[in-house]
């Protein structure tokens, strides 16, 4: 034990005397502090190969990943609903938009899909002025007392200008087999419910056969291009 202290003695003062000559760092006075080894790498850190380095995702690396099964839902749109009635029975010559008065409990059944425009038609004003439409059906709406119901085919009446209106009242009191019938209904972009009216004249049997043979031959004419291009 004295020998130990000793030379933690000598040691002191060899440091002392470096010290006093002039040293003003540790490493002049002989000690040199040990580094930590890096057991992690292998390689040398000046070596040009490039370093991986694993258990870390690179971020720029693209990611493949698998396309899920589920089908891509179709886009409602605006519209409402659609006469396909009139497009069967008459041969639409001009079309119009225009807009409707409508009570909040017709307004709220529209939106539950309650309305149904096949059988109606526009009676338009003997001065020309409006136009009503007619014996169309909107269904009464569930959460609303008996007070705040609507009729369901009550006359409602069409926003027009008198012009279109006068117009539409000429066109079918001077041609015979002319009426007007609302041709679709939908949502404007203002959120208001809007008509496409239209001015049609009827079909007889041999324009519908024609229209139906019509329909075939360009149904069969995109199956056989639909074939080719497959094949």
């Amino acid at each position: 034990m004295r020998r130990g202290v000793s030379n933690i003695s000598a040691i002191l003062a060899l440091f002392l005397a470096k010290f006093a000559s002039g040293g003003s760092s540790v490493a002049d006075a002989g000690f040199v502090p040990l580094r930590p080894t890096r057991t992690h790498r292998s390689e040398d850190v000046s070596s040009s190969s490039p370093q991986v380095i694993t258990g870390r995702r690179n971020p720029a690396a693209p990611l493949y990943l698998k396309r899920g099964g589920t089908k891509k839902k179709k886009d409602k749109g605006n519209t409402i609903t659609v006469n396909k009635l009139a497009f069967r029975n008459y041969e639409v010559l001009e079309t119009w938009e225009a807009g409707i008065a409508l009570q909040g409990t017709e307004v709220k059944s529209i939106r539950d899909g309650k309305m149904n425009i096949r059988d109606g038609f526009i009676k338009s004003d003997k001065n020309g002025r409006s136009c009503t439409l007619m014996n169309v059906h909107i269904g009464k709406h569930s959460t609303a007392g008996a007070f705040f119901q609507h009729d369901e085919r009550r006359p409602r009446q069409l926003l027009l200008h008198k012009q279109e209106a006068r117009r539409l009242l000429q066109k079918t009191d001077r041609m015979p087999g002319m009426t007007v019938v609302p041709l679709k209904a939908y949502w404007s972009d203002g959120n208001k419910v809007k008509f496409e009216i239209g001015l049609c004249r009827g079909k007889n049997v041999r324009d519908k056969r024609q229209d139906i043979k019509e329909r075939e031959g360009k149904r069969e004419a995109n199956r056989m291009i639909k074939n080719f291009n497959y094949r």
